[in-house]
């Protein structure tokens, strides 16, 4: 072993034998170089099989010596492995030597260019088994931090130990949301990024808002209103949206779940499958086009440290909540594969708000060859009826729930609206994606991507006094090329592509009948809107990265997108109110970053979004007929930024901060008739200027604290509705203060804990700034164990929701008739859950 010393401090590594000491020092494998070979060991004795080497290197790299932050502990055994496979194993601290779980570990053969991952557990460890034999590169990724690289040879029947030491490097990070792998140092945007251990550990994985909450500039609600746009409401940089999510483009797996006309319907989203999130906080038309106010790429992780592994979840928790979950996940080298199907139920804390959710979701990778790769990608929805409970005025809102002896509501918080309860409101949803992913990569760094997809969507609604039966078609496509060249000293990158999407619905509206005993559902009447409504959309876009030097990168990008619609009446007692709208907008972007220190990046930007009314926006008309609203017209953002991110290494501190000042022209405000049925108008004009800070604490890798705080000033600077006059008023649904808090700790025998406090400032709900949400904090709890029984994994979990019983609102909505602007959320929640992976070695 000091002859291995000696020659890594050498210039030149040669190769070392490696031998059992404890059994007359028999050869077992080869350092050649910067690779370990290893090979089957022949034993004679049962104490023998303990035996390992430990070897600590360190390379030459420009001439000067780099410390190689990572431990290479080479291990055989004979039970360990098949005799035609090998496995990579090991464990992933941080410099301190902490643990650290949720660290993705990547072995890639190097002749095939096939992909096999684990993630580390609680206790930092890792293993990849079946591997063929080869030479695997080895790496790791772990938001916030960098690795080095490991190359190593496993022989068949053979095994590897590759511990990895991963250092604090917040701009050392890769992101594909900007649809290039790019460094988080050259993007010129404000990026936040959340893993799959962050996603998944000891949470119920029903909504979006449990993964993205700790996010600034994204404003998150978790409605529980199931039975009204998938429960969720969910903004970046922009007033709540009444319904659902607006303003923001969705991609999932390289497929758009953001429609042609620039709906986003989350029901797809099955975070049980997400194993990372990557988010751009500000306006990203340029590259994505409708409703790119921000944008949200979410990512399928495939865990294919077994051939087989089978993961079943199960919780249960207050106010009726279940659900199971069964994911199934391998593959080889050349084919993976990941299925999951869950189930969640609810009864809800209040009155009609019951629902019962089914998701599949399916993911296969195939390496045709060492430069292609083909993805498949099908996700499934399906809600037979989830009921809405509506909305409450103030004074209902604001009071604790009072419950009968057999748990009925009879007043406060947990009523629902009495016609809302009495007509049955709610809806009937199924809808489904399915797409495949082509991607080449050519000599020189150049690779092309191209995405092909169909949606369809079916939705019987029990509304707000009317019903409405809808049936919704799409498909598109999605294509990237990427390339980079180097002129002299100056590196250039570019992006070109082409985005088209077609969408076509089926809408009838009908007038509800009461039904003849409260409760029941509420049943068709006279028919009002029966039309076709079709949207087509086709977008080309070239975005070009300069860099002068080494320290500096601009960017400069232009969309053009164009979009038809058209409404085909077939309601025709009542005259042909078909028609046609076309729009279409020019997307330009601007932006620089710098490496202005070590650990330091300052970026800045000039961007714009660009958003259509959707096509439920343009049907609802002020008379009530079919067609479209001909004064309704797109909502178009400009936006400058400037912000830095980097790295306190001394203190183990990351951090962001952003500030940005927007104009909005023609901003979609709603509002409700006395039917509570919703229209839209545009404002003349509003400002949108905003702060926001992240700082991440990680003094050691036990422990760790996120701190987010968010600063909004949204002010309507021209709008005139009808006689009123709203210039210089607030633009409703946007809190001017939110923080966030949290906090984890990972205990040395595997218990991890982790607690969030929420503080949503007070913020108006009418035009007029008459009327508010009022403040409030919410503290939730987490708490988990992670073990192991033989080969499988093993992960009980408990989780409190609202621990101090706070009385809030899950979300608001914005100009509501009759002051009915609320829906509040449940009190303290408690749920606990069991996690078992295992599977085929």
């Amino acid at each position: 072993m000091a002859e291995a010393d000696q020659q890594t401090r050498d210039k030149h590594v040669g190769d070392l034998l490696i031998v059992d000491t404890q059994e007359n020092r028999t050869p077992v494998g080869m350092l050649t170089g910067r690779d370990i070979i290893v090979g089957p060991v022949r034993r004679s004795t049962r104490n023998d099989r303990n035996w390992r080497t430990m070897i600590r290197l360190r390379t030459i790299c420009g001439g000067s010596t780099r410390a190689l932050t990572m431990l290479l502990v080479v291990g055989v055994s004979t039970s360990g492995a098949g005799q035609g496979t090998g496995t990579i194993s090991g464990t992933i601290e941080d410099e301190s030597g902490g643990v650290l779980p949720g660290v993705t570990v990547t072995a890639t053969n190097t002749g095939t260019g096939g992909e096999r991952t684990a993630v580390s557990n609680g206790q930092g460890r890792y293993e990849i088994t079946n591997l063929a034999a080869g030479s695997y590169q080895v790496r790791s990724a772990l938001p916030g931090f960098s690795s080095d690289a490991a190359t190593v040879t496993v022989a068949a029947g053979g095994s590897a130990m590759v511990d990895m030491s991963l250092t604090i490097a917040p701009l050392a990070e890769t992101v594909t949301v900007t649809r290039t792998g790019q460094d988080l140092a050259a993007v010129p945007s404000s990026i936040a990024i959340v893993q799959r251990d962050q996603i998944e550990y000891a949470q119920r994985r029903t909504s979006l808002d449990e993964a993205l909450r700790g996010i600034p500039g994204l404003f998150v609600q978790n409605r529980r209103n199931y039975g009204l746009s998938g429960g969720i409401g969910l903004s970046i940089r922009a007033p709540q949206p009444r319904f659902g999510l607006r303003g923001l483009a969705i991609i999932q797996d390289g497929i758009p779940i953001t429609t042609a006309d620039g709906t986003t319907e989350p029901g797809n989203v099955d975070l049980g499958s997400v194993g990372r999130i990557e988010v751009i906080r500000g306006p990203s038309s340029v590259l994505y086009g409708n409703s790119a106010g921000g944008v949200i790429n979410l990512t399928t992780t495939i865990d294919t440290s077994r051939p087989l592994t089978i993961t079943p979840d199960f919780q249960f928790g207050s106010n009726g909540y279940n659900r199971q979950q069964v994911r199934v996940e391998g593959g080889n080298a050349g084919t993976q594969f990941m299925a999951s199907v869950s189930r969640f139920e609810i009864d809800g804390f209040r009155q009609n708000s019951a629902a019962e959710i089914t998701q599949a979701n399916v993911v296969v990778r195939r390496v045709v060859s060492a430069n292609t790769e083909i993805r498949g990608v099908f996700n499934l929805y399906n809600a037979p009826f989830a009921e809405s409970s509506s909305f409450l005025n103030e004074a209902d809102a604001r009071a604790d729930p009072v419950r009968g002896p057999n748990g009925e509501c009879l007043s406060g918080a947990c009523l629902a609206r009495g016609i809302a309860l009495a007509r049955h409101w709610g809806e009937a949803t199924t809808q489904g994606q399915g797409g495949l992913t082509v991607e080449h990569r050519f000599g020189g760094g150049h690779e092309f991507r191209a995405t092909g997809w169909g949606m369809w969507r079916s939705l019987d609604a029990i509304g707000a006094f009317q019903n409405i039966e809808l049936d919704r078609t799409g498909f598109g496509v999605r294509s990237e090329y990427l390339g980079g060249t180097q002129v002299g000293s100056v590196g250039v990158e570019w992006v070109a592509g082409l985005d088209v999407a077609s969408q076509n619905d089926d809408r009838q509206e009908f007038a509800q009948v009461p039904p003849a005993v409260s409760g029941e559902d509420a049943t068709n009447g006279a028919l009002r809107v029966d039309q076709t409504e079709d949207v087509f959309s086709a977008g080309p876009f070239a975005q070009v990265s300069i860099a002068p030097n080494d320290r500096v990168q601009f960017t400069a990008g232009v969309r053009w997108d164009y979009y038809d619609f058209s409404a085909g009446d077939r309601k025709l007692d009542d005259g042909d109110q078909s028609g046609t709208r076309t729009m279409s907008a020019l997307s330009p972007s601007v932006g620089v970053t710098v490496a202005a220190a070590p650990n330091v990046n300052l970026f800045a930007n000039v961007a714009t979004a660009y958003e259509t009314p959707t096509t439920v926006e343009l049907s609802n008309t002020p008379t009530g007929e079919g067609g479209f609203n001909q004064d309704l017209d797109p909502q178009d953002l400009r936006s400058f930024e400037v912000g830095v991110r980097g790295l306190i290494e001394s203190a183990r501190l990351r951090y962001e901060a952003a500030v940005y000042v927007s104009t909005v022209d023609n901003a979609l405000v709603s509002f409700q008739n006395p039917l509570s049925q919703d229209f839209f108008s545009n404002a003349g004009k509003s400002s949108r200027d905003g702060v926001e800070l992240l700082l991440e604490w990680v003094p050691n890798a036990s422990f760790n604290t996120r701190f987010a705080y968010t600063y909004q000033d949204f002010v309507f600077e021209e709008f005139v509705l009808g006689a009123s006059d709203f210039a210089g008023n607030k633009e409703p649904g946007a809190p001017p203060h939110r923080i966030f808090v949290g906090f984890n700790y990972t205990a040395p025998f595997g218990l991890r804990s982790g607690a969030t406090v929420r503080w949503v400032d007070e913020f108006f709900v009418r035009n007029d700034n008459m009327a508010s949400n009022w403040a409030y904090t919410v503290v939730d709890l987490r708490f988990g164990y992670d073990t192991k029984w033989g080969d499988v994994d093993v992960r009980p979990f408990v989780g409190i929701d609202n621990l101090f019983d706070e009385r809030y609102n899950s979300s608001a909505i914005v100009n509501a008739f009759g002051g009915r602007y609320y829906e509040p959320s449940p009190d303290r929640e408690i749920y606990v859950g069991l996690t078992i992976g295992g599977g085929m070695r």
